[in-house]
């Protein structure tokens, strides 16, 4: 079983700064995983990677901040 939880996704180039229009979006996470997760790991579709929570964002959602990416291939690639 699952729950949802309201969270707000910065933007990767945002340092210190929120934008006016945050990526709110709800995501589910497994009902055995206690309180707000500290990490998640590609919680949506749109927002693949680790993410880290950093605070509380608009309206009660919980603010993550992109930790690392994940790739999309096994490849060694510069960019």
């Amino acid at each position: 079983m699952t729950r949802s939880l309201r969270v707000e996704f910065l933007p990767v180039d945002v340092l210190n700064e929120v934008p006016s229009d945050p990526q709110v979006h709800d995501v589910s996470i497994p009902d055995g995983v206690a309180d707000v997760p500290e990490v998640l790991e590609n919680p949506h579709v749109d927002f693949p990677g680790a993410w880290t929570l950093v605070g509380e964002g608009a309206d009660g959602a919980y603010r993550y901040q992109r930790a690392d990416r994940v790739a999309s291939s096994s490849d060694t690639a510069a960019g």
